[in-house]
């Protein structure tokens, strides 16, 4: 998506389940509420410099992490 900034590292020895990201033209918590609105749970950092971020995991079916991907989409 060329208005998504991904921070998380690609390698799976530094990957984790946490994916941390940017929107252009969107403050991390815009993102955060954008995607609550279409009940899609998201956080952001607790860090100085703040990113959205996404935790599927497990118990998320492919359907789910599809639906927060076009939400994501439609931010643009």
């Amino acid at each position: 998506m060329p208005h998504v900034t991904l921070y998380t590292p690609m390698s799976n020895s530094l990957s984790a389940g946490l994916v941390c990201f940017d929107v252009q033209g969107r403050r991390p918590r815009q993102v955060v509420d954008a995607l609550r609105q279409r009940r899609i749970i998201a956080s952001t950092t607790p860090y100085a410099t703040s990113y959205a971020r996404l935790t599927p995991g497990l118990l998320n079916f492919p359907e789910e992490i599809e639906t927060a991907l076009r939400a994501i989409r439609a931010l643009a």
